[in-house]
């Protein structure tokens, strides 16, 4: 699993107001951040207002590791369970980031026997966060004619409640791309953040 980010240093004064709107800046040219106001559906579909807040500083922290995979730990699985003359397909990625961030994929899908065809069916997905939270939009799914390979991508966002001299809420944009091999069941995941 990778993550590609360009980072812009955050060392910003809690108490400066300019540094921090400096901050806040360049935190949306490095990542794409974007302001939410507290009105929009998608904070209150997914409780913004309860997470604890971090400091701007905080954000890039976690950001960073998030980044550089500190501490990472990887786990693939590829689960067939058979069904008549189909197979469900569970793929599940899960990895963890210094021991305190834990993102969790799992895609549902339904393989033919005879011809190997996979068809998507569903996804879960989760991050074991206090700082942040994670939200995945649907999938999309296409085969490779050539290679016969399943490839998946999934537009997310990583939320924070920013603290600073008002509370603010942002999100930044982490797109998920991954392939699936039917032939071998092996399946692989990248993230861009």
């Amino acid at each position: 699993m990778l993550f590609i980010l360009s980072m812009t240093a955050c060392t910003a004064s809690e108490n400066d107001p300019m540094e921090q709107t400096e901050t806040l800046s360049s935190l949306t040219s490095s990542y794409g951040a974007r302001s939410l106001a507290t009105t929009n559906n998608i904070c209150k579909k997914l409780h913004l207002e309860d997470l604890p807040g971090v400091s701007v500083e905080e954000a890039c922290n976690i950001l960073s590791r998030i980044k550089l995979h500190k501490e990472s730990e990887k786990h693939y699985d590829v689960q067939e369970n058979l069904h008549g003359s189909h197979l469900d397909v569970d793929i599940i990625m899960d990895e963890t980031i210094g021991h305190q961030y834990r993102f969790t994929i799992q895609l549902h899908m339904q393989k033919d026997q005879k011809t190997n065809v996979t068809y998507y069916k569903s996804y879960e997905a989760g991050c074991n966060a206090h700082e942040f939270t994670w939200y995945i939009n649907g999938f999309s799914f296409a085969t490779d004619n050539t290679t016969g390979d399943n490839k998946f991508e999934a537009p997310s966002s990583l939320y924070f409640k920013i603290l600073g001299e008002d509370v603010e809420y942002i999100q930044i944009p982490v797109t998920i791309k991954g392939t699936y091999c039917p032939i071998n069941n092996k399946a692989d995941f990248t993230y861009i953040l």
